[in-house]
């Protein structure tokens, strides 16, 4: 019955998100309806990270200093301060405290940083983060169907730690965390595991579409959402969960590395 009550209270909580979805095509702003998603997502995962602050303990001081490295990475990534910097530091930084809060009350079912600390380990998780980040970034450049110009600046691997630790973390990682959370750190059944891949999924890639329906029509956006979710949201959300974390934030990293040096920043 627990585990019923948990699965309900992640699948409503889903089911309002998929609610300012839908809402959120009807309010015309100035930033477009992607980037109001994107928004919306980010106030999603800062409330309910104070809220398993506020629950549960703080995390380890070690994991507070990793947590707080992370949140000083977005500045480094908005290369100063700004509202952009300042938000995602706050929500990293938040969202990753919750999520080692969580992991250190579940530990069976939590997600590692790194597999192990030995530099064996390390190398395995680096090299496995840089295959997978060069393979699905040469299928981004492909299915772009853009003219490739190769360019490599500094600031496409500064801009790149944004989706790599930020989108990894907090959109990601803690959003397992707080299915693990409302699971009460049991993940048994197949429904369980499916809820949990699909929570780390399908909400990440949601985000990303808004302009894609309104611009393309219903089914070439329902169709950017298949294709996201196969090619990059599963595979890094399996990474996560059968490797670490670390190979999970490389890799998106580093296809994101990829498509700017070909392609340009998107702004």
């Amino acid at each position: 019955m627990k585990r019923n009550i948990g699965l309900i209270k992640i699948w409503s909580l889903f089911i309002g998100f998929v609610a300012l979805f839908l809402i959120n095509f009807g309010i015309k702003t100035n930033i477009g309806y992607t980037s109001m998603m994107w928004l919306i997502l980010d106030f999603c995962v800062l409330i309910l990270s104070i809220i398993i602050l506020i629950k549960n303990k703080f995390p380890m001081k070690n994991q507070v200093l990793i947590s707080l490295v992370f949140g000083f990475l977005m500045f480094v990534a908005y290369q100063g301060i700004s509202f952009s910097s300042i938000k995602g530091f706050l929500i990293t930084f938040l969202s990753s405290l919750a999520m080692f809060s969580i992991f250190n009350l579940y530990e069976k079912n939590s997600l590692k940083l790194l597999k192990a600390n030995d530099i064996k380990s390390i190398l395995i998780t680096i090299g496995i983060g840089i295959i997978v980040g060069v393979v699905l970034g040469g299928i981004n450049l492909f299915i772009s169907g853009k003219t490739l110009n190769f360019n490599i600046k500094i600031s496409y691997f500064l801009v790149a730690l944004s989706p790599g630790v930020y989108e990894e973390i907090a959109l990601r990682a803690f959003i397992y965390s707080l299915c693990l959370y409302m699971l009460k750190g049991e993940i048994n059944t197949r429904f369980q595991r499916f809820t949990c891949y699909f929570m780390m999924t399908i909400p990440h890639v949601m985000i990303h579409t808004p302009e894609q329906f309104v611009n393309q029509g219903v089914i070439s956006g329902i169709m950017a959402m298949i294709i996201l979710t196969i090619l990059f949201g599963l595979p890094f959300a399996f990474l996560q969960r059968k490797r670490d974390i670390t190979s999970a934030m490389i890799g998106h990293g580093l296809v994101d590395v990829i498509r700017f040096c070909f392609l340009g920043l998107p702004y």
